[in-house]
């Protein structure tokens, strides 16, 4: 089973949706109600429904199956989820069809290589329009590696805790991400272990200059504050 099949029913209690995140992709556009928008790494779907209530057309796009059928429940006829790995945007969406694409949640960095990574926004540039923006959102590894940091704040609910560990592996110049997932009533816990890629700011911009965004901002939270060396995510609005 994936990690993300193995929470995915505990998916919307750990991680529910914030607010700030859907006002940052909604300000990001002139006229959303004209815009269309693909979600990359939806999840469970919850930010893509709250953007379909004001964007002409949203898609989501994950590759679990567990957390798509969460999220095609009661989804709007301007909303649509499917199944697409990220690196076939291109296969799926023609050049310039898009006007937004957003990938939250540190997905990028699931890709596990710069090449892979920058194969990602090679073709977000390629499907996004003359006026397009891509919306990104990951952990800020400057902090990770610069700082030692081994662990992001436990997530505590009602329901369940979830730790998340770092472990930095010199040799492999990978980061190891293991999660404990708790669920209170039964104490019973899942654990998971995945490889990350510390994908720093400095190599994201290049990468995004390289794909021709000509306008890159990056700030420390959806709220636009400063990113500063403490910031926990790294949050990027760069535009075409």
């Amino acid at each position: 089973m994936s990690f993300y099949q193995s929470i995915a029913k505990y998916y919307r209690d750990i991680f529910p949706l914030q607010p700030v995140q859907a006002h940052f992709v909604r300000e990001s556009f002139k006229d959303p109600t004209k815009s269309a928008l693909l979600d990359v790494g939806c999840g469970t779907g919850d930010l893509s429904r709250k953007l379909a209530d004001s964007f002409g057309r949203v898609t989501g796009i994950d590759l679990d199956t567990a957390m798509l059928d969460f999220a095609r429940e009661s989804a709007p006829e301007n909303l649509e989820f499917f199944i697409l790995d990220m690196l076939n945007i291109q296969k799926r969406f023609g050049e310039g069809t898009l006007n937004g694409v957003l990938c939250f949640g540190n997905t990028l960095v699931h890709l596990n290589t710069p090449e892979s990574i920058s194969a990602f926004i090679q073709q977000t540039r390629m499907v996004l329009g003359s006026s397009g923006k891509l919306l990104l959102q990951l952990i800020n590894y400057d902090r990770i590696l610069d700082q030692g940091i081994q662990a992001l704040p436990t997530i505590e609910t009602e329901q369940c805790s979830f730790v998340r560990n770092y472990q930095y592996d010199e040799t492999s110049h990978m980061v190891n991400f293991e999660s404990i997932l708790t669920i209170k009533s039964r104490a019973e816990s899942i654990r998971n272990r995945i490889p990350l890629y510390p994908l720093r700011q400095a190599e994201l911009q290049s990468m995004l200059s390289e794909a021709g965004y000509s306008s890159i901002s990056f700030y420390g939270n959806f709220k636009k504050d400063a990113l500063e060396k403490d910031s926990i995510p790294l949050v990027v609005e760069a535009s075409v």
